[in-house]
C-alpha cells in the first residue's frame, strides 16, 4: 500500500524542478530578441519617412527650383530682346547666354530626377509687309507706295520640367515679349512697334533650335545695321503695317490703347486708326496689320539681326543721293557727287561698285566709286573748260537699270561771261582757286547724355585754302527748321572740328536732320547731312 504524500499529492507525480528550470531559459531568449525587432521597426519606420519625403517633400523642392529658373530664363530672353535692338542700333554683334536646362543639387539618401533640359528654338520664317508708304527725294524711287515685304521669325524657350508642369512658353517676336500659356498670354513690357510716328521693326533671321540641360549661347549678328530713319507718308491711301503674330486681338486691343485713334484726330500724337486681326478670338491674330493715320509723316527704322545658320548679308536694293544735286558749278568747276547704297531695310551696303556717266557736258570722275563701310561712294562732275552759254546737265550715278538703283543729278553750268556759281556744292579739292567751292564730311556722330545731345565731328577741305568757318544744325526732319545752330572757326586747306548739339524739352522729335555746313572766305559752301534717332 503506497503511503499518502505528505502535501495531498501522489507519491508517483512527477516533481516541477525541471520545468522551471527550462522557463527561465525561455524568457531570457525573449529579451535578445526584443531589441532585433525594434532596430527592424526603426529601420522600417525610416525608410518609409523617406518614401514619403522621396515623393511628396523632394518633388515639391524641385518645382520650386523649377519655378525659380523659368523665372530666370524668362528675364533672360527678355534681354535677348534687349541685345537685338543694340545690335540693331550700332552695327556690332553681342553673344547672349540662356539657361535652357537645370540641373538638381545632390541629395543624401534620395534620388533626383534627370536634369530638365529647355529647347531654344526659332519659329518658322512669316512675312511682314509695309504698304502705301512714300518718301521724298531719291529715296521714293524704291519707297513709292509699293507694297514691301521681308520675312522675320520669333524667338522661343519651351521648358521641359519634370514637376512644374505649368511652366509657359516664353516668346520673344520682334516688338513684344511675352509668356503663352495654355488659355492666354501675359505680355512682359510695352510693344514697340509703333510708338506715336516711329515705326520700329528688327527682323529676326536664321534657324535654331537646340535642346540643353546647361546654358544657350545666341551668337547676334547684324545682317542689315546700324539702321537708318526714312521719313514716310501715305502715297493717297492710308500707310498700313502688316506682320506676324500669335497673341489675340484681345491682347493686341490691350497693347495697343496709348496709340489707338479711331477718328483720325491730327492733334493728339494717335496715329493707328484701326487694326485688324486675320483670326478672331480666342484663337491667335495671325497676322495683325495696323492702318494708320493719313497726312501725318512717320519715322520709319527697319533692320534685321541673325540669330541662327541660313542667314545672309543683306544685298543693294536702291540709291539714293547724299550730296551734289540741285547744284551750280562755273566753267572749269567741280561738283563732288556723293550717294549712298542700301538694302531694303533702309541701312547702308559695303563693296557696292558703282559707275558714273553724264548726259551733256563735262565728265564724272570716280574718287571712291565702291561703297564703303558707310555705304557710300563718291564721284566727281567736272564742268568743260569754255561754254557758250549757260546749260544744264544730268550725271548720272547707279548700280543698275532701274530708277531705284540710280540716281540723277541737276547741275547747272554757268558761262562766266553771263552768270556766276551760286554756293551749295562742294568739290575733291585740286581746282584751280576760281570756282573751287568747300566740301565738307560728317566723320563721326556720337549720342551723350542728356539724351538727344550730339557729339557732331566733321572733316572739311578747300583747294582754295581759306576754310573760315563751319555751321553745326539740328534740325526738324520733317520741316528742315533748325532746333539748334553752333558753329566753328576753320582755316586753311583742310580742318577738322566737332560741334555740339541738343534738342530740350518741346524742341525734342523722335529723329533729327544734322546738316554740317561749311564757308570759305570767298562765301562759297558745302554740306553734308545725316539722320539720328531722338527721343521724342
Amino acid at each position: 500500500m503506497v503511503e499518502p504524500h505528505p502535501y495531498g499529492r501522489s507519491g508517483t507525480e512527477t516533481q516541477p524542478t525541471a520545468r522551471l528550470g527550462g522557463t527561465g531559459a525561455f524568457r531570457g531568449s525573449e529579451r535578445a530578441v526584443s531589441p532585433v525587432i525594434g532596430a527592424i521597426l526603426m529601420f522600417a519606420l525610416l525608410l518609409a519617412l523617406l518614401a514619403i519625403l522621396q515623393t511628396t517633400a523632394i518633388p515639391a523642392v524641385n518645382e520650386g527650383l523649377e519655378f525659380q529658373h523659368n523665372e530666370r530664363v524668362r528675364t533672360e530672353v527678355g534681354a535677348v530682346d534687349g541685345a537685338v535692338d543694340r545690335v540693331a542700333a550700332t552695327g556690332n554683334g553681342e553673344t547672349v547666354a540662356i539657361e535652357a536646362g537645370l540641373r538638381y543639387p545632390p541629395r543624401l539618401f534620395f534620388v533626383n530626377p534627370p536634369p530638365a533640359a529647355g529647347t531654344v528654338r526659332t519659329t518658322a520664317p512669316a512675312s511682314v509687309e509695309i504698304a502705301n508708304a512714300a518718301a521724298a527725294g531719291e529715296t521714293g524711287d524704291y519707297w513709292n507706295g509699293t507694297p514691301r515685304t521681308f520675312e522675320t521669325r520669333s524667338l522661343e524657350y519651351v521648358p521641359n520640367y519634370n514637376e512644374y508642369d505649368d511652366a509657359p512658353v516664353t516668346v520673344a517676336e520682334p516688338w513684344i515679349v511675352y509668356d503663352r500659356f495654355d488659355e492666354t498670354a501675359v505680355t512682359r513690357g510695352e510693344q514697340d512697334l509703333v510708338d506715336a510716328r516711329r515705326l520700329d521693326l528688327v527682323a529676326l533671321a536664321g534657324d535654331r533650335s537646340v535642346s540643353e540641360a546647361t546654358g544657350v549661347a545666341i551668337d547676334l549678328e547684324p545682317t542689315s545695321a546700324p539702321v537708318r530713319t526714312v521719313t514716310v507718308r501715305d502715297d493717297g491711301e492710308p500707310v498700313t503695317l502688316t506682320v506676324p503674330t500669335r497673341l489675340t486681338e484681345d491682347e493686341w486691343a490691350a497693347l495697343l490703347a496709348d496709340e489707338r485713334d479711331p477718328d483720325g484726330d491730327p492733334d493728339n500724337d494717335r496715329y493707328v486708326t484701326r487694326f485688324d486681326c486675320q483670326r478672331a478670338p480666342p484663337d491667335p491674330c495671325g497676322r495683325l496689320t495696323l492702318t494708320l493715320e493719313r497726312g501725318a509723316t512717320y519715322e520709319l527704322r527697319l533692320g534685321a539681326v541673325a540669330l541662327g545658320s541660313g542667314a545672309n548679308e543683306e544685298t543693294a536694293a536702291y540709291l539714293t543721293d547724299l550730296e551734289g544735286n540741285a547744284t551750280t558749278v562755273p566753267e572749269s568747276g567741280r561738283q563732288r557727287l556723293v550717294v549712298e547704297a542700301r538694302d531694303r531695310f533702309d541701312n547702308p551696303v559695303s563693296g557696292v561698285s558703282v559707275t558714273g556717266s553724264v548726259g551733256g557736258d563735262g565728265t564724272v570722275r570716280a574718287v571712291d566709286p565702291v561703297t564703303d563701310a558707310a555705304g557710300r561712294a563718291t564721284f566727281v562732275y567736272e564742268a568743260p573748260s569754255t561754254v557758250d552759254r549757260t546749260r544744264d546737265v544730268e550725271p548720272t550715278l547707279r548700280i543698275g537699270e532701274r530708277a531705284h538703283r540710280e540716281v540723277r543729278y541737276d547741275i547747272r553750268v554757268l558761262d562766266r561771261g553771263n552768270g556766276t556759281a551760286s554756293p551749295g556744292g562742294g568739290s575733291d579739292g585740286g581746282d584751280e582757286a576760281t570756282g573751287t567751292e568747300p566740301s565738307v564730311s560728317i566723320t563721326a556722330v556720337t549720342a551723350t547724355n542728356p539724351p538727344d545731345s550730339y557729339r557732331v565731328s566733321i572733316e572739311a577741305t578747300d583747294g582754295n585754302g581759306d576754310l573760315e568757318r563751319a555751321a553745326f544744325e539740328l534740325r526738324d526732319p520733317d520741316t528742315g527748321t533748325p532746333i539748334r545752330t553752333v558753329t566753328a572757326a576753320l582755316d586753311g586747306e583742310r580742318d577738322t572740328v566737332t560741334g555740339r548739339l541738343r534738342a530740350k524739352g518741346r524742341e525734342r522729335r523722335a529723329a533729327y536732320r544734322l546738316v554740317a555746313t561749311v564757308v570759305d572766305a570767298a562765301g562759297q559752301t558745302g554740306r553734308d547731312e545725316t539722320t539720328v534717332r531722338g527721343s521724342g
